[in-house]
C-alpha cells in the first residue's frame, strides 16, 4: 500500500462518526458506484392524520395547557 493510501486510511479512522457518511458519498461518486444502503434516519419516525401538519399549533397550545 503507498504512503497516501495509509495516511489516508488513518485519517479516516480519525474522524468523527457523523462525518463518514459524507466522506464515504464523496468517495463513492469517485468511483461512480451506488450506494447500497441510504441512512434516513427519519423514515418511519411518524404517523399521523392527514392533517396533522395543518393542526400543529393546535395540538401544541393544548399540550401547553396540559402539562404531564
Amino acid at each position: 500500500m503507498s504512503v497516501m493510501r495509509d495516511e489516508l486510511h488513518h485519517l479516516v479512522d480519525r474522524l468523527p462518526e457523523e462525518k463518514v457518511g459524507p466522506l464515504l458519498r464523496l468517495v463513492r461518486d469517485q468511483l461512480d458506484e451506488q450506494p447500497v444502503v441510504r441512512d434516513l434516519p427519519f423514515i418511519g419516525l411518524l404517523e399521523a392524520e392527514p392533517d396533522f401538519a395543518e393542526r400543529s399549533e393546535e395540538i401544541l397550545r393544548a399540550e401547553d395547557d396540559h402539562p404531564l
